[in-house]
């Protein structure tokens, strides 16, 4: 949460030209405009990163290209990652502070009215990084950079692995 899925996402979309299916969208269409925060605050976390998952493996088996902005969580199922295998994986990264500030900007986001985002990031962080690493073809520290210089690298990667 907060590393800049769906702005960089939708830069990289534009100038790959292709389309972006963003996990938060994704979700709204499925559930009928509810947010990430609503449903896992009605049905639960464990719901969310269900629908989540699902969400992301139904894109990840269309036949049609597109820039894939999923949430986080979904690195956590072994069949989403599975479904990764020949996809170009991309996996932003921040510091957990800088993350948290960014992330309870958006009130569609689960969890973030806890005491403290930043120990729930790192805990997600701690979990999650770890199994999107191998996965990953290239990381991007986004700490440092604007919006078109990180979706930059992205395209250059992907440019470099024939798709840009």
């Amino acid at each position: 949460m907060g590393a800049g899925k769906t702005s960089i996402g939708e830069v990289v979309a534009t100038r790959l030209g292709l389309p972006l299916l963003d996990g938060d969208e994704l979700l709204a269409e499925r559930t009928g405009g509810r947010t990430a925060a609503e449903i896992s605050d009605d049905q639960g976390l464990d719901h969310l990163h269900a629908l989540e998952a699902d969400i992301a493996l139904a894109a990840l088996a269309s036949a049609d290209p597109a820039v894939i902005g999923p949430a986080s969580s979904v690195c956590e199922s072994a069949a989403v990652r599975d479904a990764l295998d020949g996809h170009l994986v991309v996996w932003l990264r921040a510091p957990v502070d800088q993350l948290a500030g960014r992330a309870v900007q958006q009130a569609h986001r689960p969890l973030l009215g806890c005491a403290d985002p930043s120990v729930l990031l790192a805990r997600q962080l701690a979990i999650r990084e770890p199994l999107v690493l191998p996965l990953a073809g290239l990381v991007v520290d986004v700490s440092t950079l604007n919006v078109d210089e990180a979706a930059e690298q992205v395209v250059a990667f992907a440019a470099g692995e024939g798709l840009g």
